[in-house]
């Protein structure tokens, strides 16, 4: 059992390392999020090295070893936050005051550890590797600090968690008035792995509370939790880039597709209250008037509905403002508190429309995916979540009751 504890911590501990390389090694500089990410991945498994070194006796020849250990988790949480803030952040970057604003309190924790080192090393080393209890003056302030570095490890990584997970609740909802595709921009997997990472560190902590780590099932199962995550964390931190920053030029106009006479009567789905209520009061300073938007408003609907901007894909609203020559929060307000909808939700009806047109077309035998992805979307899952939203049924559904019976692999 012990030959196989130590092979999988060894296992873990080098993958870390290795997925902690591959990150660090993909960002171009320490101003990229992967950076951040692959610190991140390599600090977490020096709790690997932790068990190896103890395991192996490394640990009772020379205890000091175990401060710097307990240390680095600490920075965990400010590292995964930071990680957040530069894919979210709008311009891809990360200013140095706030890198140094969120080591402040792992630092002032490892300050406290670093007392350990003070402590003599035998007395050190005899409470942290056998399993006794404090009988000592000097084992009493050992125990003590200890309990303060790692209820301190605790509250910085709890509190970092569920800032991160706040940070991108609030991107979920900025998305939609920004870009018209929101795929690897929801940012799901990585509220996953906030999650994940949340409960593996409790169950962990559990697990050597209640000593079910050192039973084979309780210690293989963590271990293999441990590599799946980082190995998640790998794949979909080297996919994933920065949410917001600078955008390409604007898409050149492609062929109109003006929607059909019998859409006409399909409206935009209101802007709830609440969301009209909060733009109103984020608008509140802006110079324009009804005048200028109803303006904006025409550009923007000659962009969309005559332009056919909609087609491209990747269309954002950094786009399509400099496609109709204004500034790109005044296309924002417009569409808010004119046209009443988000970005998002605009361009997703005028793809919905165009495709419908396509749909009941009798001469059209696209596939409902050739059809989706012609009109801007990316996956055939959000066209038809977009289409039912609109129409009320599914492009398959409205391809039967608006076109010619004919036979097509078009579902």
């Amino acid at each position: 059992m012990e030959h196989l504890k130590l092979a999988l911590l060894t296992a873990g501990f080098s993958q870390s390392l290795l997925v902690a390389a591959m990150l660090v090694s993909f960002a171009r500089s320490s101003a990229e999020p992967r950076f951040y990410l692959g610190v991140f991945v390599g600090l977490y498994g020096s709790t690997f090295l932790a068990e190896i070194i103890a395991m192996t006796g490394i640990l009772g020849a020379v205890p000091g070893l175990a401060v710097p250990l307990m240390i680095a988790p600490m920075f965990l949480g400010p590292l995964l936050y930071l990680y957040i803030i530069k894919v979210v952040n709008r311009d891809g970057q990360l200013a140095a005051p706030i890198n140094r604003q969120h080591f402040i309190a792992p630092s002032i924790g490892a300050f406290v550890a670093s007392g350990l080192l003070l402590v003599p090393s035998e007395a050190f080393g005899r409470f942290i590797t056998e399993d006794v209890g404090p009988t000592a003056p000097i084992d009493l302030l050992v125990m003590l600090m200890l309990v303060v570095v790692l209820l301190t490890t605790f509250i910085i990584t709890l509190v970092y968690i569920i800032k991160g997970y706040a940070l991108l609740n609030k991107n979920s909802a900025s998305i939609r008035d920004e870009f018209s595709n929101l795929d690897r921009k929801r940012l799901r997997w990585l509220k996953f792995s906030l999650v994940n990472i949340a409960l593996l560190w409790v169950a962990a902590m559990a697990a050597d509370w209640t000593d079910i780590s050192d039973t084979p099932a309780g210690f293989i199962t963590l271990i293999v939790w441990e590599l799946a995550s980082f190995y998640v964390i790998a794949v979909l931190g080297l996919r994933q880039g920065v949410i917001f920053g600078p955008q390409t030029t604007p898409p050149a106009p492609v062929s109109p597709t003006p929607p059909g006479d019998r859409l006409g009567a399909l409206e935009l789905v209101e802007t709830p209250l609440d969301i009209r209520h909060e733009a109103e009061q984020k608008y509140t300073k802006s110079g324009l008037t009804q005048e200028d938007m109803d303006r904006i408003a025409a550009k923007i609907r000659q962009a969309v509905h005559v332009d056919a901007i909609y087609r491209n894909s990747d269309l954002s609203l950094t786009q399509l403002s400099k496609f109709i020559g204004v500034q790109a929060p005044y296309v924002s307000q417009t569409l808010t508190q004119k046209i009443g909808s988000t970005f998002y939700d605009f361009i997703a009806q005028a793809r919905v429309r165009a495709a419908m047109d396509m749909l009941a077309d009798p001469d059209n035998a696209d596939s409902v995916l050739s059809i989706a992805l012609t009109v801007g979307f990316n996956t055939k899952s959000t066209f038809n979540a977009a289409f039912k939203r609109v129409s009320g049924s599914t492009p398959t559904e409205w391809r039967r009751s608006h076109g010619a019976n004919r036979n097509s692999a078009a579902g």
